[in-house]
């Protein structure tokens, strides 16, 4: 489907001198614009996708597209150069779709530059560019792309930003393949897609949505769900650390029980208070605060001696103060054994590397022999000696790749074991924490009980404290307990969501894609081949290259193809590319083109003229298929009209400068 026609461009250029002006018609099939360089060529290209509000795709964001002599200072010859001081400027475009319905569009370029003025059977709509609060032009009923692309005909898709947002498939980066600027448009395929709009895998997006197919929202859920999965599993981190912080305030220890990623049951997160060495579950702790409490109820009579109370509390407290100094130990120890195998790894990677770089050497035709050290073992750093003593037998020592395989499980080993031993480190300094606020807490009960020891009433004063001590505590157990039931149900949803999603990406990928990409790539390659063919592509070369079925982009035997070739033979390319493109789209209702397609300055790197000349010939059929192409070029008069002899092509040529002065103010 061929989405439209450039029926007309229009510059007008308001001066106090008068009015600077120019009026180029277009044909179906071929039109050339010749003039020499500086004349205003690319001013005229630029000011097609200007109108048409898609400057964007003109190169990196700009104020202006286009020379001072459009909005400073204009010239009216290149004799005399009088210069004038423009007022006002715009350009106005005459394009038609394919339903043959035609509009004009016109927008200031020294003016209101975000309006862009509409008019249809003689009726005039102003349309915005950019966005208006939080929508865009190309979702608004009043915005200008989205007229456009209803007036082609399309239905712009949404795609996925690299936030994981859902966003619309924009015109600017859709017409970089129907639109080849001079400046950075000759660099490769689609050189001129705006970066700034965040949209993961854009170009491809942009060559799916113009060839029709179908894989487009498969991959589009594919990135969605893998966005989704990433986020309930840095949610689950999250809430994991907020575990731990709520842990800490409350000296109790936390126990994650289960894997988020298992597909069986939810993980959940268990806080154990400390008691006389032993850990236990707040349901526990409850129970034992629960009867403590009725314990020490006015009406029990408390028959234990006070100095069997403060003996009690100090003996727990010495346990406590072993237990401490035992995990101190315990840490020192960890931390050194950690240490230890930092640098066991360091080195491992240091011989790894060097025998990786070894087998290269050895690859590539290299002698080994006088690199290989044999002084020390590469894995207990032990002397190596020729002899040891009398040897009762001999046996091979391993090959190159034979000890990089060792290296290589030994780093994993020793890797493991790090990983492991740094978890245990990071248990064993909780216990240390929470040991040491217990013997703080243990502490100044002793503190109490020995103040109050020479008081005749100070057992009872004791009993009331505990019992308000322990309601207390109580209290915090219950309100721990309420937060350790909040954070497992969120994790429960959590992992419910995680695990419908991977088992959506896992039935999705199952499934595939009930794609026609093959079938359309086919048509593509082979009309692509005898592009080449007709631009005198080496004929070798040519069965070589291929659209990748990844990127479906030009590739050579599996590569990039910018890097296989040289720059005149990828400037074919890119004429290949783009002119086969409109001519598959011209007859497949399924396949979406711009309708047109634009050259500026397309003989690049010195093309040879007959590849040129056979250019011509190509683009010019496009008149048959119902396409459209313009080119704006320098090339000689002379040569440029020999080539377009007897072939139905719109040739515009000028002299001077194309905006010309209509009427001089005296």
């Amino acid at each position: 489907m061929l989405g439209l026609k450039i029926r007309q461009i229009e510059i007008c250029v308001d001066t106090s001198g008068g009015r600077f002006f120019t009026s180029i018609p277009f044909d179906d099939g071929l039109n050339i614009i010749r003039a020499d360089n500086s004349s205003g060529k690319s001013t005229c290209i630029n000011a097609i996708a200007y109108a048409l509000g898609l400057e964007d795709i003109l190169g990196p964001i700009r104020k202006r597209p286009f020379p001072k002599s459009l909005y400073d200072v204009i010239y009216d010859n290149k004799i005399k150069e009088s210069s004038y001081y423009v007022q006002h400027s715009f350009v106005s475009i005459v394009i038609e779709n394919q339903f043959g319905i035609e509009a004009v569009l016109c927008r200031d370029i020294f003016g209101d530059t975000k309006k862009v003025s509409v008019t249809m059977s003689g009726i005039t709509s102003d349309y915005f560019l950019g966005t208006s609060g939080h929508v865009g032009s190309s979702v608004s009923e009043n915005g200008i792309h989205n007229w456009l692309a209803k007036f082609i005909g399309w239905e712009l898709p949404n795609v996925v930003s690299f936030d994981g947002k859902e966003v619309r498939l924009y015109l600017e980066c859709i017409f970089p393949l129907f639109f080849i600027e001079q400046k950075r448009g000759w660099s490769e395929i689609q050189a001129n897609i705006p970066a700034n709009y965040g949209i993961k895998n854009v170009k491809k997006s942009a060559l799916e949505f113009c060839l029709g197919v179908d894989c487009f929202d498969f991959e589009k859920n594919i990135s969605k769900l893998k966005f989704d999965i990433a986020l309930y599993e840095s949610d689950f981190d999250k809430l994991i650390l907020f575990a731990e912080n709520v842990a800490k305030f409350n000296d109790v220890k936390i126990r994650v029980i289960g894997d988020f990623n298992s597909k069986n049951t939810a993980p959940y997160v268990e806080f154990n208070y400390l008691e006389n060495e032993i850990y236990v579950s707040i349901e526990m702790q409850e129970l034992s605060l629960n009867k403590l409490i009725d314990d020490l109820s006015f009406d029990t009579k408390q028959k234990i001696p006070r100095n069997e109370i403060l003996d009690s509390k100090l003996a727990s407290l010495r346990l406590l103060r072993r237990k401490a100094e035992k995990l101190f130990k315990s840490s020192e120890l960890m931390n050194i054994s950690i240490n230890d195998i930092t640098k066991k790894i360091h080195s491992l990677n240091s011989d790894y590397d060097k025998y990786l770089q070894l087998k290269h050497l050895k690859n590539v035709g290299g002698d080994i022999s006088s690199k290989l050290g044999t002084e020390k073992c590469p894995i207990c750093d032990n002397d190596l000696y020729d002899t040891l003593g009398k040897l009762v037998g001999k046996s091979a020592p391993m090959s190159l790749d034979d000890n990089i395989v060792f290296l290589k499980n030994q780093l994993d080993f020793f890797k493991s074991i790090k990983s492991s031993n740094a978890q245990k480190l990071k248990e064993i300094e909780a216990d240390y924490s929470l040991v040491k606020s217990k013997i703080e807490y243990e502490q100044e009960i002793v503190d109490v009980v020995r103040s109050e020891f020479e008081d005749i009433d100070g057992q009872i004063k004791m009993i009331i404290r505990e019992k308000i001590l322990a309601e207390s505590s109580l209290k915090d157990v219950q309100k721990l307990k309420a937060t350790q039931a909040e954070i497992n149900n969120r994790l429960s949803s959590l992992h419910s969501l995680w695990l419908s999603s991977s088992e959506s990406l896992r039935k999705l990928k199952s499934e595939g894609s009930d794609s026609n990409k093959g079938k359309v790539v086919g048509r593509f390659v082979s009309i692509m081949r005898k592009n080449l063919e007709t631009f005198r592509f080496n004929y070798a070369d040519i069965q070589s290259i291929s659209i990748s079925l990844q990127t479906l982009r030009p590739e050579q035997e599996g590569y990039d193809i910018v890097a296989e070739t040289s720059a005149s033979d990828y400037i074919r390319i890119i004429w290949a590319y783009t002119l086969t493109l409109m001519e598959i789209a011209s007859n497949d209702e399924n396949i979406k083109h711009g309708g047109f397609v634009v050259f500026d300055e397309p003989r690049q790197h010195e093309t040879s003229k007959i590849s040129f000349a056979n250019l011509i010939d190509k683009a010019s059929d496009s008149l048959r298929y119902g396409g459209q192409v313009i080119f704006a070029t320098s090339l000689d008069k002379n040569e440029l009209t020999a080539a377009c002899n007897n072939k139905d092509i719109h040739l515009v040529c000028f002299d001077d400068y194309i905006l010309k002065l209509q009427k001089a103010v005296s």
